[in-house]
């Protein structure tokens, strides 16, 4: 009996979690979903109702109605293609059908759960035009040219259809107890209709002939197919295959339909149709709409609702009533700006018993369930989700301003003018005396509360401490979202996505402080290596505690497609300026030098070399900082070198060359450093005493590129300004994906190995030699020619995990040693200090280097489950990781983006510069002060001892 009762407790001890004392107080998680595509409402018994969505990222979703809480989610493989129609799913009573793999293979998942119940093979071929539904007990799926019939419950088809070409349109049509699959193949205008019989069996294909056929503007509803021809409307039945044409008197955008009823909407109207098999097309209603409002009808088609940013109106089809209701104050309790109202895009609507509940999808992703009452004249916001954030494209982390005392200290050094001593004291005198006057304000609030605490809760010893502990939480949670902390680990996340939204989010728990959207007509950047990008550029920060910070961000005008920069206050989200060019954006930088405003202005370059600088700047301006730009333009025929100078705003061409770059390489990555990057040491110290100092180049890039035909890849260091190549590395037998960093005087790399089946990391790391070469460092030139050529050090690592992507830990001084986050595609992201990636590890360890506590060479890199950042927390699909310095040398903030949005500390060589958090101040005060006071007593009592001793 005891052995067992032995191994248990053994066993119990020995599950520890990760950071079980810090796990939620440095970080948090925010799970999203993605930009609804499809949204079903779905009963759960008796219980509360749920939606059932599937979004435009392969995300299949349950949400609690009540609460917009996501109830299970289930990712799916992301699409080879982009696309806006989503995932497409299907439901019954029990369980949800969906299709994945690109077309390949459909999925049965129980409702209540979430939970996979088995997966059915539809095709090897991908297809993006598939079309499912359940009907008479079956399951149809169709998928590219596939067509297919499974019995609920099995997995082997009942029967299956293969056409010759390939599907443009695919959708499946139910109608008292018939069921017809209707599509239309590549190159072809007509509709093949096929029966579907209750055994499962294929009747022969009818043909409908039609006038013209764009899959992107036909929509489809209970049997009927709408197709848009300018201002006319194509209406097919497919049951009867009577073909209904409708001419509007303005052109129609889109078609929603519900039942025999048909939205026509156009720019500012829309006509409720009905198509009947007696009279054809009549028109119900016709009403009139704004640019900024939205259209959908409800489940019963008995209304149809109109919603805009400050109101939703109903109007009742089969009567002349309706009524509107505004759309409140919509205000997040826990931020500090109103959250704007976005414009709706899409209606997903349901009428109740009391009312009618809405789900409004915005143009900015934003998610909002508001339920109506005829008798209410405000629209009850239920929740929203801001979902745009899944497309998060750019990150900065923006210090808060300086606290009342701060700005004090530095009021009190501040120099006006020629101050005599006098002066300076009394403004010193003033200085101490608001901070004194602060003190004693805080000190007398935390007194009263531990009183009040004490006099609520109880008089022990331990509610004393428990009271003392909850003030000083108190105080520093008093503190505002706008008031640096004493560390400067507080700070504001700005977060562009590719939606056209700007967020500022507090570090500290991850609430919203304000939304910015950036319009209708935003369109991300086309990039060089075919990205999407919105850059965003910190121009001033809040170190100048006189002037508001200020950032901008920069896209194009989808309809011009001339680029727009916007520029706005980082701590409130208030645009101070909007400027349209009139040209389009090809290339932009950050120039290193600021105007007498402390603003560091945004060059935008054009397609035709025309340049803009925002703010301007004078040439007097330029007076102590660069007044030219080098850059390093990418093009197919290769690569250029361009030198720009910004006083005269011209733009030559210094270099230009392949690199040795073949027209079968393709560039997949090019990384600089970046400019205000710290590195603290200038050399390494070797095992023999000697320095090996570190080749530091500012403008050195390196550019990643990879040639299918032979796969190879090479990483190849060049010097933008000059042109020259540093040095050149080639891997063979590699392949996608290759992630990429640059920093301090090395490069890391991951890649896929065909060769070896693995992915596998490198590093290269460049020196001067024994000799410095450059006397001083900060003001190196490319130009002067070095007496020797760098000397490269690299090596290879093996990595038992994928790789989604990859950063580096930075520091404010650059003291701590660096760590490499990697971000798998199981939603870890691991932690690699630099120590291990190292291109130095000796491959036998000499007791010199044991003594310098130097690692061997082992060909693999561990991966332990305790250097994962995010322990349980797991981030899906991460695409970026960024990092941010904060006041302790010892700590990196990292913020990890993706299908979730995930924040934490970092600490690569551990808190060395600060207390643990578990600390106990109170005790070990208490603990002091008691040896002080027993020391005292134990004196006195001493001396009286030696007193009556010697009386006696």
């Amino acid at each position: 009996m005891r052995l067992p009762l032995l191994v248990t407790i053994t066993l119990v001890a020995a599950v520890t979690a990760i950071f079980e004392d810090q796990v939620g107080k440095f970080d948090w998680r925010k799970p999203l979903i993605g930009c609804p595509a499809r949204v079903h409402f779905d009963k759960i018994g008796s219980k509360s109702d749920r939606l059932l969505i599937s979004t435009e990222q392969s995300v299949l979703a349950s949400l609690v109605l009540n609460t917009g809480n996501i109830g299970w989610r289930r990712i799916m493989e992301t699409p080879e293609e982009e696309s806006t129609s989503g995932l497409v799913f299907t439901k019954d009573k029990e369980y949800i059908y969906s299709i994945s793999s690109d077309g390949r293979s459909a999925r049965v998942w129980r409702k209540q759960d979430g939970v996979l119940v088995r997966q059915l093979t539809i095709s090897e071929e991908k297809s993006s035009v598939q079309s499912i539904h359940v009907a008479h007990g079956k399951l149809h799926v169709a998928s590219g040219k596939t067509l297919i019939v499974f019995r609920l419950g099995d997995e082997k088809p009942l029967e299956t259809l293969v056409s010759k070409k390939q599907r443009i349109y695919s959708e499946f049509f139910e109608h008292d107890d018939t069921l017809l699959h209707v599509s239309v193949f590549a190159g072809e205008t007509e509709l093949e209709i096929v029966k579907i019989n209750d055994n499962g069996s294929f009747e022969s294909p009818k043909h409908s002939k039609l006038d013209s056929f764009n899959a992107e503007k036909c929509y489809h509803q209970a049997q009927y197919i709408s197709c848009i021809q300018g201002s006319q409307i194509q209406i097919i039945d497919v049951f009867t295959q009577k073909v209904y044409k409708f001419s509007a008197d303005f052109p129609i955008q889109s078609v929603i339909g519900a039942g025999k009823l048909i939205l026509a909407r156009g720019a500012q109207k829309v006509e409720v149709l009905e198509v009947t098999p007696e009279n054809g097309v009549q028109v119900r209603k016709s009403l009139d709409l704004k640019p900024s409002e939205a259209v959908g009808i409800t489940e019963n088609h008995e209304s149809v609702i109109i919603t805009s940013p400050d109101a939703i109106r109903v109007v009742f089809v089969n009567s002349n009533t309706h009524f509107s209701a505004k759309r409140g104050d919509q205000t997040d309790q826990k931020s500090t700006k109103i959250m704007e109202n976005s414009i709706p895009k899409t209606i997903f609507a349901r009428k109740n018993e009391k009312d009618w509940e809405i789900v409004l999808v915005g143009d900015d992703c934003r998610v909002e369930f508001v339920t109506v009452d005829d008798t209410s004249k405000f629209v009850n916001l239920e929740w929203a989700r801001e979902e745009s954030l899944i497309n998060t494209v750019s990150v900065e982390m923006v210090d808060l301003p300086l606290s009342e005392s701060q700005q004090m200290i530095e009021d009190e050094f501040e120099e006006e003018g020629q101050q005599n001593i006098i002066a300076a004291f009394f403004r010193r005198i003033h200085s101490q005396f608001g901070q004194l006057c602060r003190h004693i304000q805080r000190s007398v609030e935390k007194i009263i509360y531990v009183v009040t605490s004490i006099s609520r809760d109880g008089n022990g010893v331990s509610d004393f401490i428990n009271s003392v502990r909850s003030a000083g939480q108190m105080s520093s949670a008093a503190s505002g979202p706008f008031e640096r902390d004493y560390f400067n680990l507080r700070k504001v996340i700005i977060v562009v996505t590719s939606s056209g939204t700007v967020f500022g989010i507090d570090s500290a728990d991850g609430q919203y402080l304000w939304k910015l959207w950036l319009g209708e007509t935003f369109s991300p950047l086309d990039s060089q290596l075919d990205h999407k990008r919105v850059p965003l550029f910190v121009q001033r920060t809040t170190a100048h505690y006189q002037l508001d910070g200020l950032a901008s961000v920069v896209f194009s005008n989808k309809n011009t497609h001339n680029g727009i920069i916007v520029s706005f206050n980082p701590m409130i989200g208030k645009v101070e300026s909007r400027n349209e060019l009139g040209f389009p954006i090809k290339r932009l930088s950050l120039l290193p030098g600021h105007t007498h405003k402390h603003v560091f202005p945004v060059m935008l370059i054009g397609k035709n070399d025309q340049i803009k600088i925002f703010p301007s700047i004078t040439p007097e301006e330029l007076h102590g900082s660069t007044s030219s730009l080098h850059l390093l333009d990418l093009q197919k025929e290769g690569v250029q070198g361009l030198k720009v100078d910004i006083s005269s705003q011209n733009i030559q061409p210094v270099w230009q060359g392949n690199l040795g770059l073949t027209p079968d390489d393709e560039i997949v990555a090019v990384k600089g450093k970046s400019f205000n990057q710290k590195v603290h040491s200038q050399g390494r110290v070797l095992v023999t005493r000697e320095v090996q100092y570190k080749y530091v180049n500012p403008n050195l890039a390196a550019i990643a590129s990879i040639n299918k035909a032979n796969q190879h890849l090479t990483i190849t260091l060049v010097d933008i300004v000059t042109g020259q190549v540093v040095h050149s590395a080639a891997i063979g037998k590699a392949a996608k994906p290759i992630h990429l960093v640059h920093s301090e005087n090395w490069i890391a790399y991951s890649y896929w190995s065909d060769k070896g089946r693995r992915t596998e990391l490198g590093i290269i790391e460049l020196y001067e030699g024994t000799e410095e070469q450059h006397t001083q460092k900060e003001l190196f030139d490319s130009k002067v020619g070095q007496k020797l050529p760098p000397v490269v050090t690299q090596q290879s690592y093996i990595y038992a995990q994928g790789v989604d992507a990859m950063s580096v830990s930075e520091t404010e001084q650059g003291l701590t040693t660096r760590s490499l986050l990697l971000a798998h595609p199981s939603g870890n992201i691991h932690e690699v200090s630099r120590r291990l990636l190292d291109a130095n590890r000796p491959m036998e360890l000499t007791q010199a280097m044991r003594e310098e506590m130097m690692i061997g060479y082992m060909p693999e890199i561990a991966v332990a489950t305790e250097e994962m950042i995010n322990y349980n927390q797991t981030v899906h699909r991460v695409r970026g990781i960024k990092t941010s310095p904060s006041g302790l040398e010892s700590t990196s903030l990292v913020l990890a983006y993706g299908t979730d949005l995930f924040f934490t500390r970092l600490v690569p060589s551990g808190t060395f510069d600060i207390l643990k958090d578990d600390f106990d101040h109170v005790l070990i005060s208490l603990v002091l002060t008691g040896l002080v006071v027993g020391s005292y007593v134990t004196k006195r009592l001493a001396r009286s001892n030696a007193l009556a001793s010697q009386w006696s």
